[in-house]
Parts: structure tokens; sequence; C-alpha cells
């Protein structure tokens, strides 16, 4: 069994964390697969990645137990977040390509965290985020400082922090730490229906546009408004840089070459 499944669907790539006897919880080998198939799909033809989990679950964060036996210490957590955890993370949050979060059940602690390193979380009604680090005396490893406050506002994002208490579908929705929230059993549909509709729109654009508002978030609006210009005036000097206008004329879907 491979603690990772990857299929797809015509330009949607579905990764599956696949460790369904602890609920998807991450190891060293299983956050080193999803880094691999995540730069797989840079020039794969992939336009839009959907990351879940088997078995009703997403992730129930990391695999404390196998960390203990392994013999866990101050020494090899830090190498593990800084050479595993974290370049996977990073891999996640700056694909070039849409990434969609599929919570189906239980996202707690680093599992919680690669949801927020999504670009959007589509949630089934029976989801459940928390950041349970603080139960085990820790703070959140994941990136989730610096994620949760820009999702859903300081206090709150202090408050999952410091209580570690669970956020259902419903209230992850109405906070924004969610996008929709669908019935557990057209789920999946409903995400692949999402993520195909994304999947179909120019590949420049995507690319182009999430990379700009990720570094939106870190810069000012001068920057900002210079760095559309610039991405604007490279989309329109490509090969599909007519296109949209072109098929929006005749009334007729684009087609993208992505060049």
């Amino acid at each position: 069994m491979t603690v990772l499944e990857i299929d797809r669907q015509e330009a949607v790539t579905i990764l599956t964390m696949n460790r369904p006897e602890v609920r998807n919880a991450v190891d060293d080998t299983l956050m080193n697969a999803l880094r691999a198939a995540l730069l797989h799909c840079e020039d794969d033809g992939t336009r839009c990645i959907v990351l879940t989990g088997a078995n009703g679950s997403f992730s129930s964060g990391a695999d404390i137990k196998k960390a203990i036996q392994s013999g866990y210490t101050a020494e090899n957590t830090f190498q593990l977040l800084t050479e595993v955890y974290g370049p996977t993370l990073k891999t996640i949050r700056l694909s070039s390509w849409p990434v969609i979060a599929a919570v189906d059940g239980f996202a707690a602690g680093i599992g919680c965290d690669m949801a927020l390193a999504c670009d959007v979380r589509l949630v089934s009604e029976r989801a459940r985020f928390a950041e349970l680090f603080i139960r085990v005396g820790l703070i959140p490893d994941g990136g989730g400082t610096y994620l949760l406050p820009r999702l859903v506002g300081t206090g709150r994002a202090m408050e999952m922090m410091f209580t570690g208490r669970d956020v259902d579908a419903s209230e992850a929705v109405q906070i924004g730490l969610a996008n929709h929230s669908y019935p557990v059993e057209t789920f999946m549909e409903e995400v692949l229906k999402f993520a195909s509709i994304i999947s179909k729109k120019s590949p420049q654009a995507l690319r182009r546009g999430k990379a700009a508002m990720l570094a939106a978030m870190d810069s000012d609006y001068a920057s900002s408004l210079a760095r559309e210009a610039e991405n604007q005036k490279e989309i329109l000097s490509s090969e599909d840089g007519p296109e949209g206008f072109l098929a929006f004329a005749q009334k007729r879907e684009p087609v993208w070459t992505g060049r």
C-alpha cells in the first residue's frame, strides 16, 4: 500500500494521503512522497491539484507515536521540521498551480496547517480543524502562525492556538477558514467539479495570478500595482495573449496552449 495515492482526471491531479490506520498522520515518508508528487505536477500538464485524505479523514497531524518509537529528541525534531516538513509545506504553498485542500473529517495539528498552506479549502459537513499543538505543550510548527491569522484574523487565530479546540465545517466557512461546505455523500464530486472549472482557465493567468497574490501579501500597494502591470504585459505578449479577447468576441470557449 502506497502512503500517497496519485490520480488524474484530465488536468486535475488528486493527491490522497493514505495512512488510514493512523487517520493519515504524516511522517517523513509521506511528506517526502507528497513533495515529490507536487514537484512532478509542475510540468506534467496539471492545472489544478487536489490534496485530500483517505477513509474520511484529512490528516490527524504528525505521527507522534512513530516519532517517540524512533527516538524523539529536540534535535531530530528540529531537523525533521527544517529538512522534511518545512520544504514540503513550502512546496504546497508555492506550487505554480492552484492547490485545493479537500477536507473530509479531521485536519489537526500539522494536518490543519497543511490545509492552510493550500490556496482553497473545501470541506465536507463532517470536517473539523484544530491547532492541537497546545494539547502537547507546543506551538504550531507547520506555518500556522503565519497563515491562520491571515485567514481568520488575529483574535480567532490566537483562540485556536491557545485552546486547541475543534472548529467544525459550519464555523470554518463562517470565519473564512474554509471556502465552501458540501454534504458528505457528494463531497468529492463537488470538489472535482470545482477543480475542473479552475483547471480550464488560462494556465498563464492561473500561474501568474497566484504568484502575484502571494507576493502581494507581504508587500505594499504600489509594488502590487507594478507587479500586476508587469504580469499583464507578459501575458499579453505570450502566444495565449490574444486568445481570451478573441474567444470573447467570437462567443466561444478559449483554447489555451499555456505558452
